[in-house]
């Protein structure tokens, strides 16, 4: 890992005790919105905010540490769901932070900032 990796690892590492508290209402708004595809969205938008958006940018926009999330395929949700949980690269594993109702919300918000079609946002794989 080079030296920018490190720092940038150690950098999220250090932010995520203080994302944790920040978290917990999009657990309950997970299981409230479960029908309602606007309000897991706005959800998943917060989850994103107080865990993703420090390295992989504003609306997904990189600002050049993380990975470009708007590239992110559609039908790759495992993948996506495997990098969060244990981490790649200079990214840490967000697995004993984020809940899996959590990472089903950022799922939906980055389908809907990408444009997916709802069934791919939605899809379990």
């Amino acid at each position: 890992m080079s030296g920018r990796h490190r720092l940038a690892a150690a950098l999220v590492t250090a932010v995520i005790g203080a994302a944790a508290p920040a978290l917990a209402p999009t657990l309950a708004l997970a299981q409230d919105a479960a029908a309602d595809p606007a309000v897991r969205i706005e959800a998943g938008r917060k989850v994103y905010i107080s865990s993703c958006q420090r390295c992989h940018g504003i609306n997904l926009v990189s600002n050049g540490i993380g990975y470009d999330l708007r590239t992110f395929p559609a039908h790759d949700k495992a993948r996506f769901v495997r990098s969060v949980n244990e981490g790649l690269r200079a990214m840490p594993a967000w697995s004993a932070t984020l809940k899996p109702a959590q990472l089903e919300l950022l799922w939906a918000y980055i389908g809907a900032v990408n444009g997916w079609p709802a069934e791919a946002a939605s899809a379990a794989q």
